[in-house]
């Protein structure tokens, strides 16, 4: 039986949007949408995409580091940390 890996969140912190600079709480795994809107985000890779008409208690698992100001128009974000959580499946 092999295991199989996943992504749990352990953690978040208010997210602190800027044009400019990276979050100083991040980087994130990904971003909780409180209302929903459009979200403009640049990766870790340092590739932008710009998520558009997200409802609100959608989690984005988008390694991020930044959230911009422009056009984002989702409000209430969370920043999510990543756990890394190896287990095996349950049989049936």
């Amino acid at each position: 039986m092999s295991s199989i890996s996943a992504i749990t969140y352990e953690g978040g912190a208010t997210v602190t949007q800027s044009d400019t600079v990276a979050d100083p709480a991040g980087p994130f795994a990904g971003i909780f949408t409180g209302a929903g809107g459009t979200i403009k985000l640049t990766t870790t890779r340092n590739q932008t995409l710009t998520f558009t008409n997200l409802p609100a208690g959608v989690i984005l698992p988008v390694a991020t580091q930044r959230v911009w100001t422009s056009v984002t128009t989702a409000t209430n974000m969370l920043g999510l940390c990543a756990m890394p959580w190896k287990g095996t499946p349950n049989p049936s």
